[in-house]
């Protein structure tokens, strides 16, 4: 993926030397705004006065943790949250979330880890800047929010080589790939798909991760992805409504 990193408009002095930074990080180019021509295709990563957001195709990234508040208030209101439910957390656990996207599904499960933490696994480097330096420095006015970011650490990783290299062991593991047959009802995820992973999981990749987890294994899809097919799970829980389901593996 082409890319190049700015600032907005008018920048003062630390936007300017933070776009620098992360230029030097990603091994891209520079452009001042005031010379900025986007080219197709191509990928901007651009230094706000208040946060970090990406821009291709149209389509803009930036980190909120809205879907976390709104899964959280229903949690707290009786509603069912099968991701939480298929995790089965004491409150002590390291969990390994694969597919950290814009990790919404991480803040949650962190909130219900008062003494665990959360490793976030990202392949796209956009995406786990604009994550991780949103999740840094974002003022939340949500103090349980504030307080769960800080139990996830963020690491740029294909998922599929770190779970076959690493040595380390994780109480669950959960993998959320994009899934083969979207809906393109989130406004949310819209925004990612020009910057994500597009790859599925396969079968193999399961088998690999029984080596690292110690409880148990969560895979999410859309009811009508081949992984439900491909793959017998030890139970299968979700939505109806929704469209989609985790598959639950005990270890």
């Amino acid at each position: 993926m082409r890319m190049i990193v700015t600032t907005s408009h008018k920048p003062d002095r630390r936007q300017v030397l933070k776009a620098l930074e992360l230029a030097k990080q990603l091994n891209v180019k520079y452009v001042s705004r005031r010379h900025l021509v986007q080219r197709e295709g191509e990928a901007m990563l651009i230094v706000e006065s208040d946060r970090i957001s990406a821009l291709k195709d149209g389509k803009r990234l930036f980190f909120h943790p809205s879907l976390a508040i709104i899964r959280r208030a229903n949690i707290r209101s009786g509603e069912r949250d099968y991701l939480i439910e298929s995790l089965d957390l004491k409150g002590d656990e390291r969990i390994l979330d694969c597919t950290l996207g814009l990790g919404s599904e991480a803040i949650l499960i962190a909130y219900f880890l008062p003494r665990g933490k959360v490793i976030g696994l990202e392949n796209s480097p956009l995406i786990k800047i604009v994550v991780e330096e949103g999740m840094k420095h974002a003022n939340f006015p949500q103090k349980w929010v504030t307080e769960a970011v800080k139990k996830i650490e963020v690491f740029k990783a294909d998922y599929k080589e770190y779970i076959r290299k690493t040595e380390e062991k994780f109480d669950c593991v959960y993998v959320d790939p994009m899934f083969e047959h979207p809906g393109y009802s989130s406004s949310a995820i819209n925004s990612l798909r020009p910057f994500a992973d597009n790859s599925t999981i396969d079968t193999k990749d399961i088998e690999v991760m029984k080596r690292i987890a110690k409880k148990r294994i969560v895979v999410k899809a859309r009811w009508n992805d081949s992984v439900f097919e491909r793959y017998e799970f030890d139970r299968v829980i979700g939505s109806s409504k929704s469209g989609v389901g985790y598959g639950v593996i005990e270890i």
